[in-house]
């Protein structure tokens, strides 16, 4: 008895077929340890943020770090912004304080700080202040030195040195911390209802940029995860950021680049009066954002390339509104390799 003969679209079929049996192969292979499932649903994810509407990012432009001024300045920006309601929410504001060494931007300025819990106060929020220092294993000294302590006490606002606040078990999301069932985050995260990461506008020796998303690396407690927050670096740099985004939380942003940094950030740059606010709701956003304010695009850093595939907030269609994104263009040194 003869063979049946195989049709011509019979074979296309097949070949289309082992093609995709093979190309799905190749994606399992380079996606691990996360897995197949994982990587398709960040595609897909990424994919529909192509379609959905675009993030709104306020720029304004401030060379002053006058608190009436920066008050004035931030209640606009948090309209234009599309900001959410924050009546009678629980709220963490999360500064930049890695460190302290004189007549360098490092921190937040304090002044920035001030402006936005004053913001949020008048809008109903209940307010508390947390950073847990890289570095440090006392943030203290650097909230004293920064002038944050004075500025804080002004308003009788509290400092949570989130290193040591009450750690509680969560579990982390959407696949970027493999091997890990639970994460330890402090007390005063995983009750907030909202954070509002208030970042520095700076360059980074390894993430490439120092904004709202890698300040995230402050809420996680060192007396867990050792100085400098040891887990999120064998567990990658970009992975760990992208990861808490998705764990904590939500989270908006307001970054600081009245002064920024260029160069060997986060510590050692050179400071650049840029004159610049960022806000937005879109944690992403506002990072692709002020990475173009510093004449950098997002394929060129990873966590923000990786998150705009991934669809870890709008990379694609942002909207700037306020001043002219053209006009507070700069061009930065980068960090050294």
């Amino acid at each position: 008895m003869a063979a049946p003969r195989l049709t011509r679209r019979a074979f296309l079929r097949l070949m289309l077929l082992a093609g995709i049996g093979g190309g799905l192969a190749i994606a399992e292979r380079q996606t691990q340890p996360v897995g197949l499932r994982t990587f398709l649903q960040w595609t897909l994810r990424g994919w529909r943020r192509r379609v959905e509407p675009p993030a709104v990012v306020a720029l304004g432009a401030s060379l002053s770090y006058d608190e009436n001024l920066l008050r004035e300045a931030l209640a606009e920006l948090w309209a234009q912004a599309d900001m959410p309601d924050v009546s009678g929410r629980r709220v963490l504001v999360k500064p930049n304080l890695i460190e302290w060494i004189e007549g360098r931007p490092l921190v937040t300025a304090p002044e920035v700080v001030g402006a936005v819990v004053d913001l949020l106060r008048s809008r109903g929020a209940e307010v508390v202040i947390g950073e847990g220092p890289g570095f440090r294993r006392d943030a203290g000294p650097v909230v004293a030195q920064s002038g944050l302590g004075a500025v804080l006490a002004r308003r009788n606002v509290p400092f949570v040195d989130l290193n040591y606040d009450d750690p509680r078990p969560v579990p982390p999301r959407d696949g970027w911390f493999p091997g890990r069932s639970r994460l330890w985050l402090p007390r005063h995260v995983v009750e907030a209802d909202l954070i509002v990461s208030v970042a520095k506008l700076k360059t980074h020796h390894w993430a490439g940029v120092t904004l709202s998303l890698k300040n995230l690396f402050g809420v996680v407690p060192g007396i867990c995860y050792g100085w400098p927050k040891n887990m999120l670096h064998v567990n990658g740099i970009t992975p760990s950021i992208l990861g808490l985004k998705q764990t904590l939380p939500p989270v908006v942003s307001v970054i600081d680049g009245i002064i920024g940094m260029e160069g060997d950030g986060p510590l050692f740059g050179t400071p650049v009066p840029h004159g610049v606010l960022l806000v937005g709701r879109d944690p992403l956003a506002v990072d692709i954002t002020g990475a173009r304010l510093m004449g950098f695009e997002p394929e060129e850093i990873e966590h923000l390339s990786l998150g705009m595939w991934a669809g870890i907030g709008q990379g694609i269609r942002i909207e700037t509104r306020g001043a002219s994104m053209e006009a507070l263009r700069r061009r930065y040194q980068p960090p050294p390799k």
